[in-house]
């Protein structure tokens, strides 16, 4: 045990450490391809530009995925003719759970095409009971890896 806690501040205390950490994010199992349910307190449409605004405790789910924000701004895709959702912009108290994982920050950007999601400001990801704190957050949901940048901090729990 006292190993262990030795080699742990060992790899904390190292430079590169303390800007960046690897972790896993959601099960790994994503299903880019289900559909995406909106929730929220108004909806602003400009066809001109092909953007959506939600605003007012926006709530997004796809599959085992969920998004909370203050504000969403959706922008679309045209191939074909036909339309589909290609990045979301997420404002204020974000919140992004995914299965038994959860991230939270001030802004996310989440590109549907590439299944990643940058989520910036005060990130904070709880996992089980630890916690991993830092200024940037980069998540494929697809493979389940992320990373974490900045100033890291985290808490382990034995």
């Amino acid at each position: 045990m006292i190993l262990r806690l030795l080699l742990l501040l060992t790899l904390l205390s190292a430079p590169a450490a303390a800007q960046n950490a690897a972790i896993g994010f959601g099960a790994g199992d994503f299903d880019a391809a289900a559909p995406v349910e909106v929730a929220a307190d108004s909806l602003e449409v400009d066809q001109a530009t092909g953007r959506a605004t939600l605003t007012g405790n926006v709530v997004i789910v796809q599959g085992d995925l969920r998004l909370s924000a203050e504000r969403v701004t959706v922008d679309y895709a045209t191939a074909g003719g036909d339309r589909s959702i290609e990045r979301l912009n997420a404002m204020g108290d974000v919140l992004i759970v995914a299965g038994e994982d959860a991230a939270e920050g001030q802004e996310a950007t989440y590109t549907l095409g590439s299944s990643d999601i940058v989520l910036t400001g005060d990130v904070l990801v709880t996992q089980g009971g630890n916690t991993l704190a830092g200024d940037r957050l980069l998540v494929n949901l697809e493979s389940g890896a992320g990373t974490v940048t900045g100033r890291v901090r985290t808490t382990l729990q034995p």
